[in-house]
């Protein structure tokens, strides 16, 4: 082989290796976390006070599953008179299987969450609620497994 075709195949396997390298790229996904990323970062000193809230009770929120619900226990001491609280499991390799749902709590201070409603995979469990006009908020990684 002389060093001209030597040229030529060196250039077509340059190309070849571009063009593999445009396409790979052009089917990766580019989605954020969370919509209104900076809108949310300018109230978040509101996130800190809550965090800090719940951080003063001294307990923890538990989250535990059976073969069909996720069971989320609240503490009772930020439990009494909830209002506007919301669970949100947030996955962060794929944003179309978060899920959403509000925190309305039965008597032992538990929230049933159907396990058909999440796939299998690492969550991020985000909890805010607000209790007698305190805000509260805890956030800790769940994984899922059906």
């Amino acid at each position: 082989m002389s060093w001209s075709y030597k040229i030529i195949l060196m250039y077509v396997v340059f190309i070849t290796g571009i063009m593999s390298m445009v396409y790979i790229a052009s089917k990766q996904t580019n989605e954020m976390q969370e919509d209104n990323y900076y809108v949310r970062e300018l109230k978040y000193q509101d996130i800190i006070d809550a965090k800090n809230n719940f951080n003063a009770i001294g307990k923890k929120i538990s989250i535990t599953s059976d073969a069909e619900n996720i069971l989320v226990k609240i503490p009772t001491e930020a439990s009494v008179n909830i209002e506007n609280g919301t669970i949100y499991f947030l996955r962060p390799s794929d944003e179309s299987k978060d899920y959403k749902v509000a925190l309305n709590i039965d008597g032992n201070n538990e929230k049933h969450i159907p396990i058909s409603s999440l796939s299998n995979g690492l969550y991020v469990v985000k909890i805010s609620w607000k209790s007698n006009d305190r805000s509260f908020y805890s956030e800790q990684s769940y994984n899922v497994t059906k």
